[in-house]
């Protein structure tokens, strides 16, 4: 999606990071787009790790993340950094126009005022609609396997970045493992301990034949294995079900917080069934 960067670093950058002045930049110039949302003073772009750097990472670790206690340092591939990816501005209103005001209708033939749905919240989605496949592959999977579209859209922006990112030919983008005799392609990836500590491994991944059969599986993965048991509980509440996601799909210990920050800020809750609590 052109407009939008996905930024790597090849480093951490903040407090107690290595700041090269390449990563600082392309952090720099991220938090600008991402911060216009909540701030409009932007940063200066200069690749040096000062204190308005220091800051901004902790407001945007603070409001996207949740952290009552930022520590002012973005990882590769960490949790703020995969947040500020899956991400969108919120676009600026146009200014208006300082030359004649449009004519007043009589009020006889004034448009009806549009209601608004319960449930959208128009001026929080940012950038473009999810591709109108993987919506369908969603709502087919909360039909069959009962886990909430939104979950599913939540976790296809935030495991793939909408797509962008899967393992080289597997068409996976919920980072699925291959067990045993399945067609797989491996590929180095980022793991967590318990106490946040980051590590890489080679792994083996599900290689798909189509984003639905991708969706499928999915679906079937959280419907099926006894790890998801908790989450299955909350079928109807996709914010508890994020949550007993976390540690259980992924070791981020940030994981569900994610995911209730995408659904929230793209208002992908208007997708679930009508039955699905809808926040």
């Amino acid at each position: 999606m052109a407009g939008y960067p996905h930024v790597t670093i090849g480093g951490a950058v903040g407090r107690g990071g290595g700041n090269r002045s390449t990563d600082v930049r392309a952090i720099q110039q991220l938090l600008n787009i991402r911060r216009s949302a909540w701030s409009s003073r932007p940063l200066r772009v200069d690749g040096m790790c000062g204190t308005q750097t220091l800051r901004a990472i902790a407001e945007a670790q603070h409001r996207l993340v949740g952290r009552p206690r930022a520590d002012g340092r973005i990882d590769p591939n960490g949790p703020t950094l995969r947040l500020l990816n899956a991400m969108r501005p919120v676009p600026r209103a146009a200014p208006r126009a300082t030359s004649t005001p449009p004519p007043v209708l009589p009020r006889a033939v004034l448009p009806p005022t549009p209601r608004p749905v319960s449930h959208a919240v128009p001026a929080r989605r940012a950038g473009r609609e999810p591709p109108i496949e993987v919506i369908d592959a969603a709502r087919q999977s909360e039909q069959r396997w009962h886990v909430p579209a939104s979950i599913s859209i939540a976790q296809w922006i935030l495991e793939s970045g909408e797509g962008r990112h899967m393992p080289p030919g597997s068409n996976n983008p919920f980072g699925i493992k291959a067990a045993a005799g399945q067609p797989s392609v491996t590929v180095r990836t980022r793991e967590e301990t318990r106490s946040g500590r980051s590590f890489h491994i080679r792994a083996p991944f599900r290689k798909f034949a189509t984003l639905a059969e991708a969706f499928e599986a999915h679906g079937r993965l959280l419907a099926t294995h006894r790890a998801y048991g908790e989450a299955r509980r909350h079928s109807d509440d996709p914010d508890a079900y994020a949550d007993a996601l976390t540690g259980r799909y992924a070791t981020d210990t940030h994981y569900g917080t994610l995911l209730k920050t995408i659904m929230r800020s793209r208002d992908l809750y208007r997708y679930n069934a009508p039955a699905v609590v809808s926040r």
